[in-house]
């Protein structure tokens, strides 16, 4: 009885994927799982790239923003919320998180304070889950799946300064026009916000509407991705995003705003 209830949840899920891989929608979630159960359900929905707080608390990496009040709080670790579940795909696929799913796999880290102990705990825990990830150092490309980033440049060079880091940066609208190489910065996020003040409902103002369109177009002409965050969770909203071919929108809806993505024929 338990095998058979195994090889149908199994069943279940393989068939979420089967959907989800061609039914792609891009989305970064930037909502902080809780488990590894929640990334399954944002990948079965056609999620699979991930933006998540980190904090080094008493020797491994929790998945929050704050301190927890005490040593005994039930706060997830990275590790159980984001990358043994992502390895867990990898392997079991045969080298993809997503089979037959084109690009890396972005996750974002956050890293609020402390961004030297973070690396060397990151990297330290990414030691079994090495062959999923994507990165160059000393000239040699690893070519995974999984591409990790930060935002924060200076934390990368404080990072770098003691040892070359596997981590990448998300770049700003400030980055634009500084032009760094792809290999570094992959991708641009921008804040919603600071292209338009329309709220999601309704037509966009064309004049807002050719700016994202010139915004997309610098980036993709330096072979960067861009996201936009903090977008208005609407079908409108979305309308423009696949109208502008961006290539992500970052929203802690990921779920609700998936739904509202046309999949491409």
């Amino acid at each position: 009885m338990i095998r058979k209830i195994f090889v149908g949840v199994l069943a279940v899920l393989m068939v979420q994927l089967a959907y989800s891989q061609k039914n792609a929608k891009p989305i970064i979630s930037s909502q902080n799982f809780s488990s590894k159960t929640e990334l399954w359900e944002s990948v079965g929905n056609g999620i699979f790239n991930f933006e998540a707080d980190v904090m080094y608390i008493y020797g491994k990496l929790y998945v929050t923003q704050l301190m927890p009040d005490s040593a005994n709080h039930k706060l997830p670790t990275l590790t159980d919320a984001y990358l043994y579940p992502l390895f867990n795909q990898y392997k079991k696929n045969n080298g993809e998180i997503i089979p037959g799913y084109n690009g890396d796999i972005y996750l974002i880290l956050n890293i609020s304070s402390q961004p030297v102990q973070v690396y060397k705990e990151l990297a330290s825990e990414m030691r079994p889950f090495t062959d999923m990830l994507t990165f160059e150092l000393a000239g040699i490309k690893h070519p995974g799946k999984l591409r990790i980033l930060i935002k924060d440049n200076s934390q990368l060079e404080k990072i770098n300064s003691i040892k070359p880091s596997f981590l990448g940066l998300a770049g700003s609208l400030a980055d634009i026009d500084k032009n760094t190489d792809s290999g570094k910065m992959p991708l641009i996020e921008v804040d919603f916000s600071e292209i338009t003040n329309w709220k999601g409902t309704g037509n966009i103002p064309f004049d807002d509407f050719q700016k994202f369109k010139d915004v997309v177009a610098k980036v993709h002409a330096q072979n960067k991705k861009i996201s936009f965050r903090n977008c208005p969770t609407y079908k409108a909203v979305a309308d423009v995003i696949q109208t502008l071919k961006a290539d992500f929108v970052s929203t802690q809806e990921a779920i609700k705003m998936a739904g509202y993505f046309v999949a491409p024929k």
